[in-house]
């Protein structure tokens, strides 16, 4: 049986976070993200994200899933910018 992205909440290596990074600027579309991020989240995480969200300054899932990844030692912070800023080209290009 072979398990897809989406249904696997963890991220296995490097390859498969640039994998799922590459899917989301290609698509745009950050669902696939949720499970994952939501099985990445420590207790810490979880509280910060909720002092953001009163200040109404919550990341995105794709922000949140490279930060994820980086912390878990999955993509450097190199990867975590060019993917970050390939993210915003994409937006730009779309609503362009």
């Amino acid at each position: 049986m072979t398990s897809t992205l989406v249904e696997s909440p963890v991220v296995a290596d490097r390859a498969h976070a640039l994998r799922l990074a590459k899917q989301v600027i290609k698509t745009l579309d950050q669902t696939q993200l949720e499970p994952i991020v939501a099985a990445m989240l420590t207790d810490g995480h979880k509280a910060a994200l909720s002092a953001m969200a009163v200040s109404r300054d919550e990341p995105n899932l794709f922000e949140q899933f490279l930060v994820l990844c980086e912390e878990a030692g999955l993509l450097s912070e190199a990867d975590c910018d060019q993917l970050g800023d390939a993210y915003v080209e994409a937006r730009r290009a779309r609503a362009a």
